[in-house]
């Protein structure tokens, strides 16, 4: 057994070369000696050394070509190996041979071995493996009978020089002449010549000036230590396949295990997986670096074909690695149990795995979609809610008051404004409203609850400079003059002048905590000074205590659109007491360093990435009939009063703005 594991190592160690490139075929050629100086070995290397470089080393696409020399140089084999076939069919032939030669012409085989090389494929990779005991004892007669040490080494090396400058490979393996022998450093052996009965003056061995000649070493088999040679000089990596795989899908994964028994470091690249059809099941690449004498395990993904039986199956796995490396054994058997799992060969379906996503996708859209009109309906059916709320609760204050003067205090009062304001409010009204038409578009006003302010500020005023001596009658319509004619266009903010276009540099947004100083909810009105107003309640948020809404262009809560800027630049948060507008977009609030503490009722200015100027503002909404009532109850004060006589003679209101009413008691 020893004999046979050395045998086959030194065979694999003739056919293993670094850097070899990788090619779609090797030509493995064998010199064989085949002369009755063999006869001791011949069978062992037939049956160990042949048969398995054909079947551990050689891959399919590759060739086999075997030259026996004796007298002569004969072809036995020429086969490029596609098929199990093909192979069975050259393993065959090879126990046929058998050592009848009665002399040895190394010279002439090392001739005809390069002609023959010289025929095959340029584009193929070429190995000679020499194979002898070394003897060279040509026969009577002839062509190189005559020359002596010194010519048959000059032919030797002439011949091996030209096999060199090609760039094929030449390994030789000595097989030894008998048990007792071991290898002779010399060259031209005379005592081994006399002893094969050669008469030529050349004969002698001469495997030591191939091997020089050529550039490599000789393996020389001892049968007293093999497993010593094995250890020494094998490189060829070995893998090994786990032999029962257990039951798997068509994909899965598996580990093998890979040493490098040689003295060089190898890198390995695992790119091919081959079947006995040729088809390869490797997924994806793997890589290993070994040391000299290390182990490596990888981890091969598999993804077997779908046209293999369900059930218990041998596969014959063949490893491709790249630049060339062989490894041992070139196939291996394991043994596997398919069983297909239906999700797993669902996502295998390419087509099925996109349309899969396709309705995925479509199905998150619908759910997005889904949430936010929900949330949106939630919003708008709350707003009424909270608005009713709100508008409730803010005249109880008036209710009060009403109530205390009684009702018909309250119906007397109206019945006194509406007379009084009966031709002065028609005029003074319509005068304000076309006033407000034609400067509306011209100007930034301040905002609704500005007004509102100024209104109630002026008609105070108004009345102080009332003559003192004028009745209820008289002041009522001074105070609606006042309230009609209090609402002159203040002036705005303007806006910058055009300006190039300046890039703004994005800055990280502004940092805030919430905060609630007490509970409440309350109406916010958003203006941007010289955007039209009338939109409705698109820019009147309801906001909570530690709420908060955006704001920006796009579908930002309290929205700018006279000129373009972003969504969400800004968060306005409610706490209850008061506002903060915290920037989400400092760039765009360049006179701010942080969050804009009590911001209601202050202009805060916004630049824009064209460098134009926004002036924008928050305020407390007011509803228009809560200002309404605010008027009825100032021109109450101070007290009731009952309407003149020239009222109820149908006097004109300016007629009767001279009279004083008398106060009632």
């Amino acid at each position: 057994m020893t004999k046979r594991i050395g045998i086959v190592a030194l065979l694999a160690i003739a056919i293993s070369v670094p850097g070899i490139v990788a090619q779609e075929r090797v030509d493995v050629v064998v010199l064989l000696d085949s002369s009755r100086s063999m006869s001791q070995y011949y069978n062992q290397v037939v049956d160990y050394v042949l048969s398995q470089t054909v079947k551990e080393y050689l891959r399919f696409g590759d060739a086999f070509h075997l030259l026996s020399f004796s007298d002569s140089t004969q072809v036995e084999i020429a086969q490029v190996l596609r098929t199990e076939k093909d192979l069975r069919s050259v393993v065959a032939r090879l126990y046929l041979l058998y050592p009848l030669g009665k002399n040895t012409d190394l010279v002439t085989a090392l001739k005809n071995v390069y002609r023959y090389v010289s025929d095959l494929p340029e584009n193929s990779i070429k190995h000679i493996i020499l194979i002898s005991d070394g003897l060279h004892s040509p026969a009577t007669g002839s062509q190189y009978a005559d020359l002596d040490s010194s010519g048959v080494k000059n032919e030797i090396e002439r011949t091996a020089a030209r096999i060199k400058e090609h760039g094929w490979t030449m390994r030789i393996v000595r097989v030894p002449f008998d048990g007792a022998f071991t290898a002779s450093a010399g060259s031209g052996d005379a005592e081994r010549g006399r002893e094969s009965g050669s008469t030529s003056p050349g004969s002698g061995d001469y495997l030591s000036d191939v091997a020089s000649a050529v550039g490599t070493s000789i393996q020389t088999f001892d049968p007293s230590d093999a497993s010593a040679s094995v250890v020494d000089s094998v490189d060829l990596p070995l893998i090994r396949f786990p032999s029962d795989l257990g039951v798997k899908d068509y994909a899965f994964s598996m580990a093998v295990d890979v040493s490098n028994r040689g003295s060089r470091s190898l890198s390995l690249e695992l790119s091919r997986l081959l079947l006995e059809d040729g088809s390869d099941v490797l997924t994806n690449k793997v890589f290993a670096e070994l040391a000299p004498g290390k182990s490596s395990r990888l981890t091969l993904k598999v993804l077997l074909p779908e046209s293999l039986p369900e059930g218990k199956i041998m596969l014959s796995l063949e490893p491709r690695f790249a630049d060339g490396i062989r490894v041992a054994p070139a196939i291996s058997t394991v043994s596997v149990e398919i069983k297909k799992a239906p999700l797993a060969a669902f996502f295998r379906n390419s087509a099925l795995v996109a349309l899969f996503i396709v309705i995925l996708a479509i199905a998150c859209t619908l759910i997005i979609l889904v949430v936010l009109y929900l949330r949106r309906l939630h919003r708008k059916a709350e707003e009424p809610i909270v608005e009713a709320f709100l508008d409730s609760a803010a005249p109880r204050s008036s209710a009060l008051e009403e109530n205390r003067h009684g009702d018909a205090a309250v119906s007397r009062s109206a019945a006194a404004l509406l007379a009084a304001s009966k031709d002065t409010s028609h005029k003074a009204l319509g005068t304000s409203q076309e006033t407000t038409r034609h400067e509306a578009p011209t100007t930034f006003g301040k905002t609704q609850a500005n007004d509102t302010k100024a209104t109630a500020a002026s008609i105070p005023a108004a009345a102080s400079n009332a003559d003192s001596t004028r009745g209820p009658e008289s002041r009522a319509s001074s105070l609606l003059e006042a309230w009609n004619t209090s609402s002159e266009p203040r002036r705005s903010l303007p806006l910058a002048e055009t300006r190039s276009e300046i890039p703004v540099a994005k800055q990280a947004p502004v940092h805030y905590e919430p905060k609630v100083v007490r509970h409440g909810s309350t109406r916010i009105l958003f203006r941007v000074h010289g955007q039209n107003p009338n939109i409705g309640k698109r820019n009147i948020r309801a906001m909570h205590a530690g709420g908060r809404s955006s704001v920006g262009g796009g579908s930002s809560d309290f929205l700018v659109f006279l000129l373009p800027v972003p969504r969400r630049i800004a968060h306005l948060y409610y706490d209850g007491q008061g506002a903060t507008l915290v920037p989400a977009r400092p760039e765009f609030f360049p006179d701010y360093d942080g969050p804009i503490e009590a911001c209601l009722d202050k202009d805060i200015r916004i630049l824009t990435a064209r460098g134009k100027e926004l002036v924008i503002r928050f305020e407390r909404y007011e509803a228009p009939v809560d200002r309404l009532n605010k008027i009825l109850h100032c021109i109450e004060t101070p007290g009731l009063w009952r309407l003149p006589e020239s009222f109820n003679a149908g006097e004109s209101a300016d007629t009767t703005e001279s009279d004083s009413g008398k106060p009632v008691d």
